[in-house]
């Protein structure tokens, strides 16, 4: 065991280093008197050489700022905030979907609320001209009667099988008797309709909106035939249309928490089917399954992607 004496950089008093087993290196020294901390270099020729001179605050501040080895650097502090603006526009992206897909879900409950509180009559409305084409399978019959909600109607035979009528809208029971054929029952509901607003034009007839054709058959007795296509609606959508918006209520939360990828595009496909307020709700539901694929990497369970 040797020792050597040196002098402290800072405040010069004299301070006794012990060497134990090795005659020279790098060690660690504190002064004393003031309390620094010293790296002290013997080379072999026993010459020693202060390499390093720091207070107990800057051994402290170098602690606290320490960075990982293995941390992976950035070329600069542009490519940080790159990083987070990015980050920041997938988050926004994520929000924007979810709205698509609960947006088409709640138009959807909508519709479907609609449909179900259909009004059967719309007193306050305007009569609409019907059009009732009454005809068999080889010709046309002119000396039919129509019947609505069991009152003989108003009707104008315009030729070749056609009537035309005068009805509010809403929902009827239309009964054709005809010699020597069936008489044929359908249950009909009439959507309001305004031909100023609409882009459809209504004064050519369409069917199942302001036409309604019906085919009889010769015989006697009793003939149903199949509603019209809103009254059908009107039966068995308002049902179907809420379990499927409340699918797409499910695949909006599941997409805004990112926890499965499938049943987020199962959810935006039925928010689509939902059918809300007929046109948009659709639109809006494609618009989402379309920017899917671009968040399907921030989904957290990969397993179920």
């Amino acid at each position: 065991m040797s020792s050597m004496d040196y002098k402290c950089p800072k405040c010069n008093t004299k301070n006794k280093l012990i060497l134990m087993g090795n005659d020279w290196g790098k060690f660690e020294q504190e002064c004393k008197t003031c309390n620094i901390f010293l790296d002290i270099e013997i080379d072999s020729k026993q010459k020693i050489n202060i390499t390093r001179v720091e207070t107990e605050k800057d051994r402290i501040i170098k602690k606290n700022s320490a960075v990982p080895s293995d941390y992976k650097k950035l070329d600069n502090e542009s490519n940080l905030l790159k990083t987070d603006k990015k980050k920041d526009n997938k988050d926004k992206l994520v929000t924007l979907i979810s709205l698509l897909i609960i947006s088409a879900s709640i138009m959807g409950f909508i519709t479907a609320g609609a449909l179900y509180y259909s009004p059967d009559e719309f007193p306050d409305s305007d009569e609409i001209k019907i059009e009732v084409v009454i005809k068999n399978d080889t010709a046309n019959i002119e000396d039919a009667v129509i019947i609505i909600n069991n009152q003989d109607s108003k009707q104008t035979y315009l030729g070749k099988g056609s009537y035309e009528i005068f009805l509010k809208p809403g929902k009827y029971h239309i009964k054709i008797n005809a010699p020597n054929h069936t008489n044929a029952n359908m249950e009909v509901y009439i959507p309001p309709q305004d031909n100023n607003l609409s882009l459809v034009d209504y004064n050519q007839g369409l069917e199942g909106v302001n036409l309604f054709t019906f085919n009889l058959k010769e015989g006697t007795g009793e003939d149903t035939l199949d509603s019209n296509t809103y009254n059908s609606m009107i039966k068995w959508c308002p049902g179907l249309i809420f379990i499927f918006s409340l699918i797409g209520t499910w695949g909006a939360w599941t997409t805004y928490t990112l926890q499965s990828y499938k049943n987020a595009q199962i959810g935006t496909f039925f928010s689509i089917l939902a059918m809300g307020f007929f046109i948009v709700g659709p639109i809006l539901g494609i618009v989402a399954l379309f920017l899917l694929p671009k968040i399907k990497k921030k989904f957290t369970v990969p397993f179920k992607n």
